[in-house]
């Protein structure tokens, strides 16, 4: 709890009938989203999230942490200052990251 207390600072009150609450969790429930969650994705976006918005959002996440991998082990390499390295691998792996950061950006501006 207090993990996600930190990650969640605040809380809010949401009164439902049990029919509201009944509907909204099975739309959750649809999109593999927490109810909570399930209501943020849906005020702060304006439409409710489908399956197919988290499974894109899910592979963004995963080409940054492939991104930012190789780059560690770049920087890795560079530090130790062993084997060759070229510049223009250092440029293509900065390359990928600016592209799944864009990539990212738009999917989320999409909500």
């Amino acid at each position: 709890m207090g993990k996600r207390q930190k990650q969640y600072p605040k809380g809010a009150l949401v009164r439902l009938t049990s029919d509201e609450h009944c509907r909204l969790t099975e739309l959750a429930k649809k999109a593999g989203l927490s109810l909570s969650r399930f209501l943020v994705e849906s005020g702060l976006t304006g439409k409710a999230p489908t399956p197919a918005d988290r499974i894109v959002r899910e592979r963004a996440i995963l080409q940054l942490i492939r991104v930012g991998s190789n780059l560690n082990q770049i920087a890795k390499q560079l530090n130790a200052q062993r084997g060759g390295l070229s510049s223009g691998k250092v440029e293509d792996a900065l390359e990928a990251l600016r592209a799944t950061l864009k990539r990212t950006e738009d999917l989320w501006r999409q909500g």
